[in-house]
């Protein structure tokens, strides 16, 4: 992979004139990538931010990659915010981090104005790009970051309640970079790899970090939209792309989508919900390529990987990578997991941590079993387990069934309280293009596929599905829609 030996120093030891980083602005080479990372780098030991939270709040540009790597080379912990929160989002999120610094894009500094004074108390604010002061500092001693010292805190984006705050060490970090590399068919020196995925979650974070670990080039985009996408890959000629399902999903629908556009591609990874057959199929027949499927969250990832999935039957996540060891819970079906990429822990929450941190294996609230051959199969959530009277209905089987209707692109099922029952299943689908389905016509297709029980009450017709910022299907936002 590398010669890097840490993520202090994760874009020194590669050729200077090698590229980098492609953004909108311009191109950087590695040489000019850890020349502008020292200089930050100082700057932030100066003021002693050692050990301190600096927070983020960047869209994807050469700006957070820099700041990123400045926080790894001087041992301050990087705290990513959302650079679309609204104002009470960003004061809760600085009560929540307590930053010694926050770094924010020009065209989010007037948001600023109205956050509550307490919130940005002892915080300094920088508009980016950060320039180092004219006068520089005198040196500071460059101290080696211990392995277990915080790196990054990954504010996970939940729908209720507090965000939780995802602590990665300098260790587990790097290992997360390395697990990333195996499951994407070891990243080399000569792979580019195209990002849509926001850096201030895990799924952009990868994709670009990994890929600069080996001495790759990243080409780096803020703001998803189809074209845009296909305009990348026909003008940047990525070899890798690690995306989400629905990303992919809208890519084949594009107007003018052809194979030639995929031509320079080595790998096209997905993760997070599982992937329908037919979309395995339509994107292999467009693009001669299979999607590869892995399975991680922002505590541990990534985890497993399948290169080549069965496009009959969905579910199947792979075979464990990077170290990771996974075992199924006997009595509930939770997949446990422990190895070198799973978090530190939460952040100033030792009760949650404790509970999802036990001796040794994270507890990830995922259901799944292993086959003969020692394959893992992701079969749901135990979050999502939808109790009707007492009988259990895991929402992946009957969406899965779902799918298998020729007129249904995807679809998401979700609990329902019921006076009578509890709860009852009701699903929403999105139909293919040019497809037409109802509620009455897909209820009759589940009949001879499902116990009655599992059938939904109510299916609902949608143009698409809610995501979280992360790209996951909002589950909860769908079942705030059920009225």
């Amino acid at each position: 992979m590398s010669r890097v030996t840490g993520l202090h120093n994760l874009v020194n030891d590669h050729p200077v004139d090698a590229t980098a980083l492609i953004t909108a602005e311009r191109r950087w080479s590695y040489g000019e990538l850890a020349a502008a990372t020292r200089d930050l780098a100082a700057t932030m030991r100066a003021d002693g931010l050692r050990g301190e939270r600096v927070a983020l709040m960047l869209p994807n540009g050469s700006d957070a990659v820099l700041a990123y790597l400045a926080c790894f080379a001087s041992g301050a912990v990087a705290a990513p915010l959302n650079s679309r929160y609204a104002a009470p989002e960003v004061a809760g999120a600085l009560r929540r981090a307590r930053p010694r610094w926050l770094i924010v894009h020009p065209d989010r500094r007037t948001i600023l104005d109205a956050v509550p004074a307490d919130a940005l108390h002892g915080v300094r604010v920088l508009v980016a790009p950060v320039r180092p002061p004219a006068e520089r500092p005198g040196p500071v001693p460059e101290d080696p970051v211990p392995g277990a010292a915080p790196a990054v805190v990954f504010f996970t984006s939940g729908s209720t309640g507090v965000p939780k705050g995802v602590v990665h060490s300098h260790d587990s970090a790097l290992a997360v970079l390395t697990s990333t590399s195996e499951a994407l068919g070891d990243v080399r020196a000569d792979d580019r790899t195209q990002v849509f995925e926001p850096l201030v979650h895990v799924s952009g974070f990868i994709g670009t970090f990994t890929t600069l670990l080996a001495g790759g080039t990243v080409a780096l985009h803020e703001g998803f939209r189809p074209d845009r996408y296909v305009a990348a890959l026909r003008r940047d000629r990525p070899t890798l792309i690690c995306t989400h399902i629905d990303v992919l999903a809208q890519v084949l629908r594009e107007p003018g989508i052809r194979r030639a556009d995929f031509a320079s591609l080595r790998g096209v990874y997905t993760g997070g919900d599982g992937v329908p057959g037919h979309l395995h199929t339509e994107f292999a027949t467009l693009t001669g390529l299979p999607i590869g499927v892995g399975w991680g969250m922002t505590e541990a990832i990534w985890l497993t990987v399948a290169r080549r999935p069965p496009a009959d039957r969905d579910g199947f996540i792979g075979d464990p990578v990077g170290g990771a060891e996974i075992r199924a819970d006997p009595t509930t079906g939770e997949l446990l997991v422990r190895g070198p990429m799973v978090m530190s822990g939460y952040w100033e929450d030792d009760g949650l941590t404790a509970t999802t941190l036990r001796e040794g294996w994270l507890h990830t609230g995922d259901l799944g079993r292993s086959d003969a051959d020692g394959g893992w199969w992701f079969t749901g959530r135990i979050k999502d387990v939808i109790v009707r009277r007492t009988s259990k209905i895991t929402p992946g089987e009957v969406e899965f069934a779902l799918q298998q209707h020729p007129g249904v692109a995807i679809a998401a099922v979700v609990a329902a309280p019921d006076a009578d029952e509890g709860q009852v299943p009701v699903a929403f689908v999105v139909p293919r293009p040019g497809s037409t389905v109802n509620g009455p016509e897909l209820t009759e297709f589940l009949r001879p596929r499902l116990a009655a029980y599992k059938i939904p009450v109510r299916i609902h017709v949608r143009a698409q599905l809610p995501l979280t910022p992360s790209g996951k299907i909002s589950r909860h936002d769908l079942s705030e829609a059920i009225t």
